[in-house]
């Protein structure tokens, strides 16, 4: 089962954890000052995963667990509520299920639309 990816195609490597807003470490976010407030290659405890880290978890699903089914329970839409609205919100979920679909090739996903992938 896979659960609350929040996903941000916008996650950027370098940028401020702490930009004061609902979702950091993005293009709009600033580059950190300190390293402590970098966000990381794979993702920050402060932000939503890149979609980088998806694709490894993906695959690892496939390759290592290898399932017979997965529960896909919704919840990919990032944290970025300022900016979110319904036609962001398609596409996103657009592309997410395109990656799962493509990460978990060969698998039966079961999706389930989750509370944040629904327009706010």
């Amino acid at each position: 089962m896979m659960s609350d990816i929040h996903i941000d195609y916008d996650y950027m490597e370098g940028a401020s954890n702490d930009c004061g807003r609902p979702l950091c470490c993005r293009s709009d976010s600033g580059m950190a000052k300190e390293d402590s407030k970098k966000a990381g290659k794979w993702g920050d405890y402060n932000c939503d995963i890149p979609s980088r880290t998806v694709d490894s978890m993906l695959n690892h699903i496939r390759e290592n667990i290898q399932p017979n089914a997965v529960f896909w329970n919704g919840d990919s839409v990032p944290h970025n509520i300022e900016t979110l609205n319904l036609d962001t919100n398609v596409d996103i979920i657009k592309n997410v299920t395109t990656q799962v679909k493509k990460g978990l090739d060969g698998l039966k996903i079961y999706p389930v639309i989750g509370n944040h992938d629904t327009y706010p």
